[in-house]
């Protein structure tokens, strides 16, 4: 499917929305506390192996992950790279005026590379551990759509990183993607740090964006 026909097909799905609110404890429940103990039996899940390092930034790698997917584990490097934030008037088209009053998006990008454990992996829900904190300290929504916003940046590629549609999606050892999903935020706030939930019993990562 072309990606003008895959924009069209996702277009007479209409626009969606679906915010399901992240908060460090929530996110923290789909990494588990050991190193295989991640979402096991859906499509993927994850968790890690190292204490949180202090003081990361934008470009910097972290600890490598583990994220399980279709019962293998592989893991990989995630370094977010970039924040890109909406404007209130992006939600406009969603037609619910009340639900998104006080609210904007912000586009979370974020650089993996499946370093090691199975060759490949399906699937792989890189994404589902990311989330933000926002200057005041609160966690960021995380924003499902079913379609697009119009405002949407173009290199903006959800979680498997690819314009294409359909088909599987298999993540192959060495391989590395810049994947992005949307967050909802305060309309008066920015995103202050990119978070990576370690679990239970660790502290998230926090690269810090300002």
């Amino acid at each position: 499917m072309t990606t003008q026909r895959a924009t069209q097909y996702r277009r007479r799905l209409g626009l969606v929305a679906v915010a399901v609110i992240t908060t460090v404890s929530l996110a923290a429940c789909g990494g588990g506390s050991g190193k295989k103990s991640g979402r096991s039996g859906g499509p993927g899940g994850s968790s890690e192996s190292s204490e949180a390092p202090k003081n990361l930034k934008l470009g910097q790698a972290g600890p490598e992950q583990e994220i399980t997917s279709y019962k293998k584990t592989a893991k990989f490097s995630i370094t977010p790279t970039k924040v890109t934030e909406g404007k209130p008037a992006d939600l406009k088209e969603l037609g619910d005026d009340k639900k998104y009053k006080g609210k904007k998006v912000a586009w979370i990008y974020v650089k993996a590379k499946h370093v090691g454990g199975a060759p490949a992996i399906k699937s792989a829900m890189v994404m589902g551990d990311v989330s933000a904190e926002t200057t005041a300290g609160a966690p960021a929504t995380k924003f499902i759509l079913i379609g697009s916003l119009s405002s949407q940046p173009a290199d903006c590629l959800g979680n498997n990183g690819k314009k294409e549609l359909g088909g599987e999606d298999i993540w192959k050892k060495g391989e590395e993607r810049t994947v992005c999903e949307p967050y909802l935020i305060p309309a008066t706030e920015k995103v202050k740090a990119v978070t990576y939930s370690q679990g239970f019993y660790k502290e998230p990562l926090k690269w810090a964006v300002r």
